[in-house]
């Protein structure tokens, strides 16, 4: 045999032997996953709620209905217990399963059966659920089912279906417990947390479940409601705009959202809403959480001279801004909340109001200033920095010297006209509280509805 020969015919062999290799390797692919069984679902998830009357009433399951739904929301953040959510084309429902690490078995998107016959719907303040009926110190109670019984009612199916939120209006939301969204995964869009210095539960030793507002530009408010047993509890919530995925949930009369992680906020948006026509800035103060400091994006709160600056305070349902010298023994109280960047633009005329309220008036002066070269960041009373005293263009309150006036005193209308580009309004409270003197400048002066507007 020449050596050509050998040499193809070595060739040949390997090649047929690679050949082999590759068909062999197919019967070595991953095997397929869990499919759908051979069961069939005779009843729609709203139809096996409309069994239930409600009033926290306990509707036993007497007949073979099945239902099936895929998992939108399961355990694994913590921020849900020993429950999953399942929703199928016409709402979504409650699961009670007395088991911990669910989302192993019942991944989002995973199709599941639940043979209802033997099982109890309940509500719980116009939440319902579906788990068993159970007798805890002698009296009657909605559980979960137990972990040894939970095959004999529960199902797995196929993996990876598809989970696409409802994207829904506040409006669209009622506390009807029969209503389609309850149970189901939303999503709202425009929202925003007007209390941006949170963490999104309670991250103290008393572990409370937290609920956390957000608003969106029409004004409109819900509730984030987090356990406190959230691996994302001690995050800072979002900081801007945006939309929000959740599960619909109510508490009686009370709109509620379940967050399933930290994706499921999407504010990627800016934080401030648009202003209407002709409106160029404004501040209520009604998204700041009181008493507590001011956080305001793009503000600058701090004390020149002393230790107490601005804060948040609330009184009669309205929120404003506060500043007073009392208690600080503080020689020089000086204390600054400047506004963000204020853009004039063309408009011809800008007029400049706000409102304030002078509590304990003994001579602590409040002064309105302006200025065109401030940074937006650092010390506004750094070098360099020119503001102009405006005070004597507007109305200030006129306080008493016990108590407080009975309604804040509006500014009037303060002309910005000789003002163009970007500026910035400052708000300086100058006061003093010796020690051991009686010469105190210690006035409470409060400051809301600023704003600025261009025609």
């Amino acid at each position: 045999m020449n050596r050509f020969f050998k040499i193809s015919l070595i060739a040949t062999f390997l090649t047929g032997f690679a050949i082999l290799l590759n068909s062999c390797k197919k019967e070595f692919d991953s095997p397929p996953g869990p499919k759908d069984q051979n069961i069939v679902a005779n009843t729609t998830i709203a139809d096996l709620k409309a069994l239930h009357p409600g009033n926290g009433a306990y509707t036993m399951v007497n007949s073979d209905i099945i239902i099936s739904g895929v998992v939108v929301a399961n355990d694994k953040s913590g921020n849900l217990y020993k429950q999953l959510y399942i929703e199928d084309s016409t709402g979504g429902l409650q699961i009670l399963l007395d088991a911990a690490s669910l989302y192993g078995s019942y991944p989002i998107g995973r199709r599941i059966y639940i043979k209802c016959n033997g099982l109890c719907l309940s509500d719980y303040n116009r939440l319902m659920a579906l788990g068993v009926k159970a007798n805890v110190a002698g009296l009657p109670s909605q559980e979960g089912i137990p972990s040894a019984l939970i095959s004999q009612y529960v199902i797995g199916g196929s993996l990876g279906n598809a989970v696409t939120p409802h994207v829904v209006t506040l409006n669209d939301l009622t506390t009807n417990m029969q209503d389609r969204y309850l149970g189901s995964l939303i999503q709202l869009e425009g929202f925003y947390f007007p209390n941006l210095n949170q963490t999104y539960s309670d991250t103290s030793a008393y572990k409370s479940t937290q609920n956390r507002d957000i608003k969106n530009c029409d004004g409109q408010t819900t509730i984030i409601r987090t356990s406190a047993y959230a691996n994302f509890a001690g995050q800072r919530v979002a900081q801007g705009r945006g939309t929000v995925t959740a599960i619909y949930t109510v508490f009686g009369n009370t709109k509620q959202l379940l967050i399933r992680d930290t994706g499921d906020v999407n504010f990627n948006e800016p934080y401030d809403c648009p202003l209407p026509p002709g409106v160029l800035f404004q501040e209520d103060f009604e998204g700041q959480v009181t008493p507590g400091p001011l956080v305001l994006n793009n503000w600058f709160v701090g004390a020149e001279a002393g230790s107490k600056t601005w804060e948040a305070r609330l009184f009669s349902s309205n929120k404003y801004a506060q500043m007073s010298a009392f208690s600080t023994n503080d020689a020089s109280a000086k204390a600054w909340m400047v506004t963000k960047a204020i853009n004039l633009g063309a408009f011809a005329n800008k007029t400049l109001t706000f409102e304030t309220n002078a509590g304990f008036h003994n001579g602590a002066v409040l002064k309105l200033l302006i200025s065109t070269d401030y940074s937006g960041t650092g010390n506004p009373w750094a070098g360099g920095v020119n503001w102009t005293d405006i005070s004597s263009q507007a109305t200030f309150s006129p306080g008493l010297p016990s108590g407080y006036p009975s309604s804040f005193t509006p500014s009037g209308n303060v002309s910005l006209n000789s003002y163009s580009g970007t500026v910035y309004i400052a708000f300086k409270y100058e006061g003093a509280d010796p020690s051991g003197s009686s010469s105190d400048k210690t006035t409470t002066w409060q400051v809301d509805k600023i704003k600025v507007t261009g025609l």
